[in-house]
């Protein structure tokens, strides 16, 4: 009597949450990590060829589908937290709640 062959479970489907330099896609791959979200940081070849990391190429985060909703929930700013400004000294603390 002969086993049927292991199932092979279906490769995940990465999608596109951010994109932009290779500098801005670590830190929101970090920022994505800390949360315990895999991802993985695709670049465009040219840089790498050439050894650069800045100025050519578009880098972009992805993550399994089954992460896409928590990851964009992680990355955009949500308008009900307060938060401190960037350190313009004109700029004041912001709450929407005032």
């Amino acid at each position: 009597m002969s086993q049927p062959p292991p199932s092979h479970s279906e490769p995940p489907i990465w999608m596109v949450v951010a994109s932009g330099s290779y500098l801005e896609a670590s830190i929101i791959s970090g920022r994505l990590a800390s949360f315990g979200i895999p991802n993985h940081i695709h670049r465009e070849s040219v840089g790498l060829v050439l050894g650069l990391s800045i100025g050519l190429g578009e880098a972009r985060v992805v993550v399994p589908e089954a992460y896409y909703e928590a990851a964009l929930l992680i990355l955009e700013p949500d308008d009900s937290i307060a938060r401190l400004g960037d350190g313009d000294p004109e700029e004041e603390f912001y709450d929407d709640d005032e």
